[in-house]
Formats: C-alpha cells, sequence, structure tokens
C-alpha cells in the first residue's frame, strides 16, 4: 500500500484478513508507523517511489497507490509499472488518471501497459467513506487474485 492516508488504515487490517501480506508505504512517519498499522506486516517510511529498491514486487504481487496527490501517484505508478505485478491499482477520479496517463505516454510508457492498470482503484459498488473504498478494493484485489488462480492453474 502506497500511502498511509485514512483508506490506507482500513484497507490494511483488511487486506490482512483476507489472506494478503501488508507492507505500509509513505514517507512520513507520523503517518506511516504501528500505531496506525499494527496489522501491516512491514512498514516503510521514505520517500515512495525509491522504496522499489527495498521491496520484493514478484508476478504475485499486488500493489495498491493511494497516496496524498498526483506527483507521488505519478512516481510511484511509473515505478510499479516497471516492476510488472499481478495487479496495480490507482485512486482517484478520471481526470486525475488521464493527466497522470497522458504524463507517463510523454515520457514513453505505452497505452497498453496503462491499460492493466486499475483506476479508480475499487470495484464500483458506490463506495464514498475511507471504510467503504477500503472494502471496495479489497473486493477487487480478491476478484484478481481469483483470475491469477485461474491463469496459473
Amino acid at each position: 500500500i502506497f500511502g498511509a492516508g485514512h483508506i490506507s488504515t482500513f484497507l490494511s487490517p483488511l487486506a490482512k484478513r483476507v489472506g494478503f501480506s501488508v507492507v505500509v508505504i509513505d514517507d512520513r512517519g507520523e503517518f506511516a508507523n504501528t500505531e496506525r498499522f499494527p496489522d501491516a506486516d512491514e512498514i516503510m517510511v521514505e520517500p515512495l517511489s525509491q522504496s522499489f529498491d527495498r521491496i520484493a514486487v514478484t508476478p504475485s504481487s499486488y500493489i495498491a497507490i493511494i497516496t496524498r496527490g498526483h506527483i507521488h501517484d505519478h512516481a510511484v505508478l511509473k515505478e510499479a509499472l516497471k516492476q510488472k505485478p499481478a495487479y496495480i491499482g490507482m485512486i482517484g477520479s478520471k481526470r486525475k488518471r488521464e493527466i497522470i496517463y497522458q504524463a507517463l505516454i510523454k515520457e514513453g510508457t505505452p497505452k497498453e501497459t496503462l491499460q492493466k492498470v486499475h483506476s479508480p482503484i475499487g470495484l464500483a459498488i458506490g463506495a464514498e467513506t475511507p471504510e467503504e473504498i477500503a472494502v471496495s478494493i479489497v473486493a477487487e484485489l480478491i476478484q484478481e487474485r481469483e483470475r491469477l488462480r485461474k491463469r496459473l492453474a
């Protein structure tokens, strides 16, 4: 989970309870800590996009980008796409997504690669509160995990 804001505090324990290993990454220690994320397997406080050097992303990893702004989302998404995980989801409006996608395309990211990103993140269930958004994200993670299992079976 990139970003340790309100949604992430609900997403982390829920994802953990349904069987995902959880790593929370944020550049703000006052947000990314064991008090706010007691169920996380690991908490990293460092520049978001630079953390890929220290985490083991595999083809069965799931990345949720829930940072506090366009600049962070852009940088994290750019690095996440290089890792080729099973899933990348990014929070935000369609307008924000298009701004970030257009910037990445200008930097050389193929459009086909961006089509693999789930944005807005989560299933479209009408979620509005941080708790509901976390539920929609975990539902999508479960759905994608099942798709991956079927592909590998």
